[in-house]
């Protein structure tokens, strides 16, 4: 996941420099979402032992676009949708052209403290305080990333561009939890299919529309840099399958520790194929806020519980020196010996 984030960045840095129309590629780059649902369908041939035909599979995944699965339908219920994923991605590489691919990498992961504060307030989720910290964190980050050039600089339009596509991303995820539950793998695919569709048929007026308003101009077929085109589509293609099927094979906790891994992966490759990359102490600082405001926004709901229990394991079966050496052998007054009973230890889950 971090390697197909950081090369599709890339090369997605590499495209705008060569072809400057964001619209354009996130347009062509959305298309492939077309692919999601027989990508799942694969996977469902290679994990089911029951299978079933494309049909059948298909409006399984559907239900909750309703009974009469029609194209007018899908249209309808997939065209808010693909508004929010081509605004967050137009936002992303409007981002990407005024700072770092680095930058833009650790302002995405704030989407999961923004997914958070939305699910409260909208979906009603249960409070938790440490979550609030880690937005209260991810949000001293994006400040602190700001203020690196200072905040008269270019990099600050970057940056407000970097957090309206991880917000947007953020309010795409939580509609789709309000209007169809918790995400899984199979209505996912459909629905991100349904989005490439809506990009296909209703979009594609807009490339025409920013084209003969002179918003966006590209030259002649041949003169487009397909190749780089075509690579960063495959690579966000393969990421965004990996976000969103990856747990039919793998643990979301993974899942989510790829997706962190993305700054660094960006780190490496602006290190490895671009000039030598120069960060300063306040991006490091920011960087790292962020991610720490991520990872404690991977806590369970109940992990204050099971930290307790674990402590209390942890006391009772290896701090007292008892339980290390084993059952005891303890003289009584009358000469008899008896084993010193082991504390109870309380089983961590």
């Amino acid at each position: 996941m971090a390697v197909s984030w950081a090369w599709g960045t890339h090369s997605a840095k590499e495209t705008l420099t060569r072809h400057p129309t964001p619209f354009f590629i996130i347009w062509f780059c959305s298309i492939w979402n077309i692919l999601f649902f027989p990508l799942y369908y694969l996977c469902h041939l290679l994990t089911e032992k029951q299978k079933q035909l494309p049909t059948t599979e298909l409006r399984k995944c559907s239900r909750f676009l309703g009974e009469d699965l029609t194209v007018r339908v899908l249209l309808r219920v997939a065209a808010p949708f693909s508004v929010l994923w081509s605004l967050s991605g137009y936002l992303y590489l409007l981002a990407l052209c005024r700072i770092s691919k680095v930058d833009v990498s650790a302002i995405l992961c704030c989407s999961q403290a923004f997914i958070f504060l939305l699910s409260w307030i909208g979906l009603k989720d249960r409070f938790m305080g440490v979550r609030i910290v880690a937005a209260i964190l991810s949000i001293t980050g994006i400040v602190m990333m700001a203020y690196a050039d200072g905040f008269h600089s270019d990099s600050i339009t970057g940056v407000a561009l970097g957090v309206g596509s991880a917000s947007t991303s953020a309010f795409f995820k939580v509609l789709f939890r309000k209007c169809v539950g918790n995400v899984q793998p199979g209505p996912a695919s459909v629905l991100l299919s349904c989005v490439g569709l809506c990009s296909f048929v209703l979009h594609s007026w807009v490339c025409v529309l920013l084209y003969f308003t002179h918003v966006e101009y590209w030259p002649p077929s041949q003169h487009i840099p397909w190749d780089k085109l075509c690579v960063m589509a495959s690579l966000l293609l393969v990421f965004n399958v990996l976000v969103n099927l990856g747990r039919m094979f793998t643990y979301p906790s993974l899942i989510s520790l790829g997706i962190l891994l993305t700054i660094p992966a960006s780190a490496a490759v602006d290190t490895f194929l671009t000039v030598a990359l120069q960060i300063s102490h306040v991006r490091v600082a920011a960087a790292s806020i962020i991610s720490a405001g991520y990872l404690m926004l991977q806590l369970p709901e109940n992990w204050d519980e099971s930290s307790l229990r674990w402590l209390s394991a942890l006391w009772h079966g290896n701090w007292r020196e008892d339980s290390i050496v084993g059952e005891e052998t303890v003289v009584e007054s009358g000469g008899t010996a008896r084993a010193k009973p082991k504390p109870a230890v309380v089983a961590f889950t």
